[in-house]
């Protein structure tokens, strides 16, 4: 019982992730935005969708985030006319850091004592 009450802030939380980016996806495709764009709202509104989907299996939004980083840096490189590469490099490095500093994710509190 307990788990299910762990688990519905962060159901809630990747939902509402999802309708947002979803909307903002749907949006920019409506009004013509760049198709790199898209493709990057797209990339954040189906990781999103597939940590809600897959939100049992241990570690998923920790794996889920590291190919958002590939799709950044080659929209970075591409020269995206936006921001949002960026942030998908920042998701990226920050999901390859936290899997190779602690690959199976059950390190709990500090190292150090």
């Amino acid at each position: 019982m307990s788990s299910r009450i762990t688990e519905r802030p962060r159901v809630l939380v990747f939902s509402l992730l999802t309708l947002v980016w979803g909307g903002l996806t749907v949006r920019a495709a409506v009004r013509g935005h760049d198709p790199v764009q898209v493709l990057l709202l797209a990339s954040l509104t189906g990781a999103a969708l597939t940590v809600l989907l897959f939100h049992r299996i241990p570690n998923v939004e920790r794996l889920v985030v590291v190919p958002l980083g590939v799709v950044g840096v080659t929209a970075y490189a591409v020269g995206a006319p936006t921001d949002l590469p960026v942030l998908l490099v920042l998701l990226g490095v920050g999901g390859a850091v936290d899997l190779l500093w602690d690959p199976t994710g059950n390190v709990q509190g500090s190292q150090s004592d």
